[in-house]
C-alpha cells in the first residue's frame, strides 16, 4: 500500500484527475487557401502604398506649383538670351560683299564677222594642189577655217608665213567675243594670245598683224555679255529666282586676250592710259562678283598685266584716278574692304595701288581733304566706349588704314604717322572690353590686338 498516494475518493475527484481531453483535429491547408492569402496580403500592401501616396501629394502640391512657375521664369530667360545673341549674330552675319556685276545679256551692235569670199588664205589654199584632197569651196570656206582653228593648224600657218590679214583677225576676235562654242573660243583665245606674244621671227621680221581691235571693241562685248557699265555702284546680290544670266561664258576669254594685249603695250599700244584706267576699274568691280570667284585668279593676273602696262610718267596719276573713280562709287559697306583686299598683287605696283585705294576711302568715310596727320587724328578722336559707336564703321577704318599704312612706306618716311597709328590700336583694343557682345566688338578688339604686336615688333 502506498501511503504517500491519493486516497480512493480523490482519484474520484474531476478537480484532482481531469478526465482526459480529446485531441486536437488538425486543419487541412489547400491551395486555394493559399492563394487566397497571398492576394489579401498584396491588396493590403498596395492600400499601404497608396494611402502614403495622397499624403505625400497632399505635402508636395503646392511645391509642386511653384517648381513649375520657377521652370517656365528659367525658360522664358533662356529664350531671351537666345534671341539677343542670335540678333548680335545676325548683325554680323548680314554685312558681306558682293555685288551682281552681269545683267541680261544681248545681241552684240556691231558684227566682226567678214566675207570670207575675200579672204587671201582660203584663196591660196583652193588653189594648191592640196585643195584636191579636201575638195574645199566658197561654201565649206568658214566649216574649213574653224577645223584649222580648233586643231591649232591656223596658228602655225600663221607663225609660219609671219603675216594674218585683216579678215582672220576680225573673224578669229569675233570666235573669242561671242561664239557660244566652247572649242572655237578658246581655240580663238589660244590663236591671238599666240600671235600677240609670240616672239618668233620668220626671215628676221616679226609677225605682221595688219589688223588690230580698239577699245571700243573690247568695252562693246562687254557690255553686251551685260555688264552694268553705269550703275555698278547700284547692283545688288541677285535673287533666288531672278532672270539674270549672270556671268557669260565667254568672259575667260575676253580676259585672257585683255591681258594679252596690256603686255605687248611697249610694242603695240592698244590702250591709252584713260582707257587702262578704265579697264583696271573693271576689273576691280568684276572681283566684287561672288559668280566670278573661280575666274578670281585670272583676274588678278590680269589686273597686274593692266598696272603693268602703264609708263612710268603715268603710273602715278593714273592709280590716284583709279583710286578715286572706285571710292566714289563702291558702297560704304563690306565691299569697300573687298575692294582693297581684291588688289592682292605683291609687286610695287598692286601695293601702291591697293595703298591709294584704302586712302581715298578713308577720306570718302572720314569726309577728311587734309593731311595724313590730320586724317590719323580723326582716327584716334573715336570714342569706343560709346554705345552709339558703329563698331561695324570703325572696322572698316581699321582694315583701310591697314591697308593705306603698311602696303606703303609711310610708316617708314614719316614716324609720326607710325606713333599715331599705335594709339589708335590701343585704343581699340583698350576701350573694348572682352565681354563686349556689341556687333563687331570682338572682331575690332581682335583685329587691333593682332596689328598692335606687330607695331611692338617694330
Amino acid at each position: 500500500m502506498n501511503m504517500d498516494g491519493p486516497l480512493d475518493f480523490e482519484n474520484e475527484d474531476p478537480l484532482v484527475n481531469p478526465p482526459p481531453s480529446a485531441e486536437k483535429r488538425k486543419k487541412v491547408i489547400e491551395l486555394d487557401d493559399l492563394v487566397s492569402d497571398f492576394y489579401k496580403e498584396k491588396s493590403k500592401l498596395i492600400d499601404k502604398r497608396n494611402r502614403k501616396r495622397k499624403a505625400s501629394s497632399k505635402l508636395y502640391d503646392s511645391d509642386d506649383d511653384d517648381d513649375k512657375h520657377g521652370q517656365q521664369t528659367l525658360l522664358s530667360i533662356v529664350d531671351n538670351c537666345r534671341n539677343q545673341m542670335n540678333e548680335i549674330c545676325s548683325e554680323e552675319d548680314i554685312q558681306e560683299w558682293g555685288l551682281s556685276m552681269f545683267g541680261d545679256q544681248r545681241a552684240p551692235t556691231h558684227s566682226l564677222l567678214a566675207d570670207l569670199d575675200n579672204c587671201y588664205l582660203l584663196k591660196e589654199f583652193m588653189s594648191s594642189q592640196l585643195n584636191s584632197v579636201v575638195d574645199l569651196n566658197p561654201d565649206n570656206g568658214t566649216a574649213f577655217l574653224e577645223g584649222l582653228l580648233v586643231n591649232g593648224w591656223l596658228t602655225k600657218l600663221i607663225l609660219t608665213c609671219a603675216r594674218v590679214e585683216t579678215i582672220i583677225c576680225k573673224w578669229s576676235l569675233d570666235m573669242l567675243l561671242y561664239s557660244p562654242k566652247e572649242d572655237l573660243r578658246s581655240s580663238a583665245c589660244d590663236f591671238w594670245c599666240s600671235i600677240l606674244l609670240s616672239h618668233n621671227e620668220v626671215n628676221g621680221a616679226p609677225v605682221e598683224i595688219q589688223w588690230l581691235p580698239n577699245y571700243q571693241i573690247i568695252k562693246e562685248a562687254l557690255e553686251s555679255y551685260g555688264f552694268r557699265t553705269n550703275s555698278s555702284q547700284n547692283a545688288e546680290l541677285p535673287e533666288a529666282d531672278s532672270k539674270s544670266q549672270g556671268p557669260p561664258q565667254n568672259i575667260r576669254a575676253w580676259l585672257k586676250f585683255v591681258s594679252a594685249c596690256c603686255q605687248i603695250r611697249c610694242k603695240r599700244s592698244i590702250f591709252n592710259a584713260s582707257q587702262l584706267e578704265q579697264i583696271a576699274g573693271i576689273l576691280v568691280w568684276l572681283l566684287l562678283d561672288r559668280g566670278l570667284q573661280g575666274l578670281s585668279l585670272l583676274l588678278q593676273e590680269c589686273l597686274i598685266s593692266v598696272t603693268e602696262s602703264f609708263k612710268d610718267g603715268e603710273w602715278v596719276s593714273s592709280c590716284k584716278n583709279i583710286a578715286n573713280s572706285l571710292a566714289s562709287r563702291v558702297a560704304q559697306d563690306m565691299n569697300c574692304l573687298r575692294i582693297v583686299e581684291s588688289v592682292s598683287g605683291v609687286d610695287a605696283r598692286s601695293k601702291r595701288l591697293r595703298s591709294t585705294i584704302a586712302n581715298q576711302m578713308l577720306v570718302v568715310l572720314l569726309d577728311h581733304k587734309e593731311s595724313d596727320e590730320n586724317l590719323m587724328s580723326s582716327l584716334m578722336s573715336i570714342n569706343l566706349k560709346e554705345k552709339s559707336c558703329n563698331l561695324f564703321r570703325t572696322y572698316m577704318l581699321l582694315v583701310l588704314a591697314e591697308n593705306w599704312l603698311l602696303s606703303s612706306k609711310l610708316v617708314e618716311e614719316k614716324p609720326v604717322l607710325r606713333d599715331m597709328w599705335a594709339v589708335f590700336l590701343r585704343n581699340c583694343f583698350s576701350q573694348i572690353n572682352s565681354t563686349d557682345l556689341r556687333p563687331f566688338a570682338s572682331k575690332v578688339r581682335t583685329k587691333a590686338s593682332y596689328l598692335l604686336q606687330g607695331c611692338r615688333s617694330d
